[in-house]
């Protein structure tokens, strides 16, 4: 019942909001949409607030548009209630990366971060000489860049919380350590924090995860880390210097649907979007109109990948995706790092683009710095993909004994402002720093454009159909699984695109700029 309310609070607010956009007089001029308040109006700049006993005063109601707000120790949010974040609101976290010492906002209900294009909402690290900020001149030194420091704790959110939304918001410097309260997420004391976590409790109705438009930028391992039993949304977001040593972009782990598409990852230490369920219980989730440039290098143990991972049964419908300089290609698992397999049936996958700079092998000599397809894993060259492998014959198992055949001068995505080539030469494809005035849009030559599948296209651009995979029958392509309502849910989910890639011809995709 409490989170009935709440979605039903919410969207009264929200609703209320929305009616003025009206004229005055004949004059035809607009007056301006006010801006949505829930519960009382958050005053005090400095968090948590105290009560008269010196405890901390769990939070809700809404923080101000143009407000800077300082977290000085771990605060929370009730289950039934909602943090609302206004447009245009910055939030400064004073943490260190020690344990005791980096906060994080414990969330037993609602989040709603709303930012907008115009008014981005902020949560990073207060910036001091012990806890200094990243720049440009921290190409792939991990051990000292402050990207990876961890500085404070992020989003964590308990069986109760039912929902988190961030709209237009930057996310920085996360991955603090988990404190006493670690046994509420099967953590133990120490080990670093996911930016942004929610396992709902499974007797409950489905969570809801929706990140859209954000960027989400430092983090000391996974940034949206272990998710389960939620609904999600992840959309047109910026992923970039995300793990130390290792960490994914974004991890989905058991009974998670939705879909994730449209994100751009430059850097990130192991996958930068990864699905994996349990033995019994599915997650099916889309992963569609993804550019990947730069990941997996971080990485260093063995079975995994660096690009776009599926394992243990996971499926979904995965196209249009671009991956340029990474590790590993496209990765359908035989072998996970559990030795547990996809969910193949439940999988359909093609029309994306590989694209590999360098044919050097590694300290050993032997091994490539970058593969199309892992060998032994269920993943084969489709149809109308683009990339340089040559499908082999099964193996007893089912997986794939094909080879990479290295053609550093095919395949290349030809971004509008970002020369894949010189970007693979050296060390530069170790380098997490996405060069200023990059564009990754597709140029007028690119061999990406026109090669994905979209609705109401025919022969290669086709929209995929798998009549005996009861999921994906189940939940479709884009799912609808959240509406595009905005509020509660999704605000907009973007469907495939004709053109490959996070950044379409279009313009409909990812609206970020570098």
């Amino acid at each position: 019942m409490k989170k009935s309310l709440v979605a039903i609070s919410f969207l009264t607010f929200a609703s209320a909001a929305l009616i003025s956009c009206s004229k005055s007089g004949d004059d035809g001029a607009n007056i301006s949409k006010p801006l949505t308040v829930i519960g009382q109006a958050i005053s005090s700049d400095t968090l948590p607030m105290k009560d008269a006993s010196g405890n901390a005063i769990p939070l809700k109601g809404t923080m101000l548009s143009g407000k800077t707000y300082h977290i000085m120790a771990n605060v929370s949010v009730n289950a039934g209630d909602t943090l609302y974040l206004q447009p245009g609101v910055t939030v400064l976290v004073h943490g260190n990366g020690k344990q005791g010492s980096s906060p994080m906002f414990l969330v037993n209900g609602t989040i709603i971060s709303d930012g907008t294009k115009e008014k981005p909402n902020t949560f990073t690290v207060f910036e001091t000489a012990s806890t200094p900020k990243s720049n440009s001149t921290y190409l792939s030194d991990v051990a000292n860049d402050p990207a990876y420091k961890g500085y404070w704790s992020g989003f964590q959110g308990t069986p109760t919380c039912n929902l988190m939304a961030f709209r237009w918001t930057h996310i920085e410097y996360t991955g603090g350590p988990y404190g006493s309260n670690a046994t509420l997420f099967s953590a133990d004391p120490g080990d670093p924090t996911p930016t942004i976590y929610m396992n709902v409790n499974p007797s409950s109705p489905y969570g809801k995860l929706i990140v859209e438009d954000s960027w989400l930028f430092g983090s000391l391992d996974d940034c949206i880390g272990k998710c389960q039993h939620v609904y999600v949304s992840l959309m047109r977001n910026t992923l970039n210097k995300l793990g130390g040593t290792g960490g994914e972009g974004i991890n989905l782990k058991n009974d998670c649907y939705g879909d994730m598409a449209y994100n751009f990852c430059y850097g990130v230490a192991t996958n930068g979007l990864k699905t994996a369920g349990i033995d019994g219980s599915s997650t099916v989730v889309n992963i569609y109109n993804n550019t990947l440039v730069n990941c997996g290098f971080r990485q260093k143990k063995a079975t995994r990948n660096g690009s776009i991972n599926t394992e243990t049964n996971a499926g979904g419908f995965i196209y249009n995706n671009i991956i340029v300089n990474c590790k590993q290609g496209l990765r359908i698992s035989y072998l996970s790092e559990k030795g547990r397999p996809s969910d193949t049936l439940n999988t359909s996958y093609g029309n994306s683009l590989t694209y590999i700079g360098t044919s050097a092998k590694d300290v050993t000599g032997n091994n490539p710095l970058m593969i199309y397809i892992e060998p032994k894993q269920f993943t084969k060259k489709q149809p109308y993909d683009i990339n340089g492998y040559v499908n082999g014959l099964d193996s007893s198992n089912g997986t794939n004994l094909g080879s990479n055949v290295i053609d550093t001068a095919k395949y290349n995505p030809v971004f509008r402002n970002y020369d894949a080539v010189a970007n693979a030469k050296g060390t530069a494809y170790l380098y997490s720093v996405i060069p200023a005035g990059a564009d990754f849009h597709l140029s007028s030559n690119s061999p990406a454009l026109s090669q994905g599948v979209f609705k109401g296209g025919s022969g290669l651009n086709a929209m995929p159909a798998k009549a005996k995979a009861t999921l994906l029958t189940k939940y479709g392509f884009p799912m609808t699984v959240l509406s595009n309502t905005g509020g509660t849910d999704a605000a907009l989910i973007t469907p495939p695109n004709k053109d490959m890639g996070a950044f379409p011809s279009d313009g409909s995709g990812n609206q970020h700029t570098y």
